[in-house]
């Protein structure tokens, strides 16, 4: 039991042994984390600009969105700080001995999966800030060439273009995707795919008036399909289709879905997730067919507080009336 977060969750609410928590909160960074570096223009500085290497965690105001964030803070050993916005709470630390001796450490033995280019890119940064190498013209010149160098994908904005900061140059050649790295060993690739599932999955209910039928499905969401193939390999079930992976139906959610989730635990989102199961519960009772109206009012009520729900794909015998 992880007792050490007793005083933000019920332990029973986590996995059993600390590596297991951890990979879990890799995995959940991969989906809703970043490592950026933020260039903002600052006459005060050598060379006009403030390069500020972060790690922020946003997520959208639910009831388990805090709790999750306090227990990244604790798992990393650093002191929970969360900033709460109107629709968000919101983790960011920028001070740089936070970043290189609790953020850079953490993920040192918890690698990301996806985001590793950009960890790397942030500790290279630390790095070259804390030997004062920016405030020499060549060393500012290759901590931007390094940042402009990263590949763009949809998470990296650039308000400003490499000519901004440095004029007369070239920019510099995009360095090659990489392939991905998964987590050595069946338990810590499990708990990392839950972490990604917490970050980036949906469960939810696609309702059919016509044939009153309600029918459950976990959609997982991303652009690379070998993180996606990870996870279909890992739940051992779903199909995978323009950037993403479904799983569709009552026997695949009730065989592979619930077990594996229930093994290796949500935390961001385990208080939908308990009643998630609840209405599948009644579902597969058959209550849905003595009371569709009841059975229907519940399903949408989980998936308005799940955000708009994902549609199942094309020919799934089902649709949201």
């Amino acid at each position: 039991m992880l007792y050490e977060f007793s005083n933000v969750i019920d332990p029973n609410e986590l996995p059993r042994k600390l590596s297991d928590l951890k990979w879990h909160i890799t995995g959940f960074v991969d989906g809703d984390g970043s490592f950026p570096v933020v260039l903002s223009p600052d006459p005060t500085k050598k060379y006009g600009w403030l390069i500020q290497p972060r790690f922020e965690i946003e997520l959208r105001k639910q009831p388990d969105s805090k709790t999750m964030l306090k227990i990244v803070c604790i798992a990393i050993g650093m002191k929970p700080k969360i900033l709460e916005g109107e629709n968000s709470f919101k983790l960011i630390v920028t001070n740089r001995r936070l970043l290189r001796e609790k953020v850079l450490t953490f993920f040192a033995e918890y690698p990301p999966v996806l985001k590793q280019d950009k960890l790397e890119l942030m500790s290279y940064v630390v790095n070259e800030l804390d030997e004062k190498k920016h405030l020499e013209q060549e060393g500012f010149k290759e901590v931007i060439r390094r940042i402009y160098s990263l590949p763009v994908d949809g998470e990296t904005r650039r308000k400003w273009s490499f000519s901004d900061l440095i004029q007369g140059e070239n920019t510099p050649e995009t360095q090659k995707k990489r392939p991905l790295v998964f987590p050595e060993g069946s338990a810590a690739q499990k708990h990392y795919v839950a972490g990604f599932i917490d970050a980036e999955g949906t469960l939810g209910y696609a309702i059919n008036k016509e044939t009153q039928s309600i029918t459950p499905y976990l959609t997982v969401t991303h652009r690379d399909v070998e993180m996606l193939s990870k996870a279909q390999q890992i739940i051992s079930c779903g199909r995978i289709s323009t950037g993403r992976l479904q799983v569709y139906g009552i026997k695949d959610v009730v065989q592979k879905v619930i077990p594996f989730l229930d093994s290796q635990k949500l935390i961001a989102r385990r208080t939908v997730y308990k009643e998630f199961r609840r209405v599948l519960a009644m579902i597969v009772k058959g209550e849905h067919r003595g009371d569709f109206r009841k059975m229907e009012a519940l399903a949408r009520s989980l998936n308005r507080r799940l955000g708009d729900p994902q549609r199942p794909y094309a020919g799934c015998p089902s649709k949201e009336g």
